[in-house]
């Protein structure tokens, strides 16, 4: 029966109960970066911009810093870029959740070992 079974775990960290770094938070973010752009970013993600927008004013909220810098569009067009302090939430959050998917599968075998 195991074989069929696989575990999977999600990793958020909260602040006062609301989500502000998550799997799809951190690569919402890496998207922006990669594309200098939340609008690509979003259709990366295959989400609206409006979705995209206000995931990243949650974080800043509950974070307490601007994760983001932008450049209104024009002749030259828009943009956006990560801040320093973005650059380390998605460090950090890297970091921690690393080694997490492992450490799951080896407990889930343990646990599940004699079904």
């Amino acid at each position: 029966m195991t074989n069929a079974l696989a575990p999977h775990i999600n990793l958020w960290v909260t602040h006062e109960e609301e989500v502000v770094l998550s799997g799809w938070r951190i690569a919402l973010l890496e998207a922006i970066a990669a594309t200098g752009s939340i609008s690509a970013a979003a259709d990366q993600l295959e989400v609206n911009y409006r979705v995209a927008w206000s995931k990243i004013k949650e974080m800043e909220h509950g974070l307490g810093v601007a994760l983001l810098t932008t450049r209104i569009g024009g002749s030259h067009g828009g943009g956006a870029e990560l801040t320093p302090a973005a650059l380390e939430f998605i460090r950090r959050y890297r970091l921690l959740s690393t080694g997490l998917d492992e450490w799951v599968q080896q407990r889930f075998a343990e646990v599940f070992a004699d079904l």
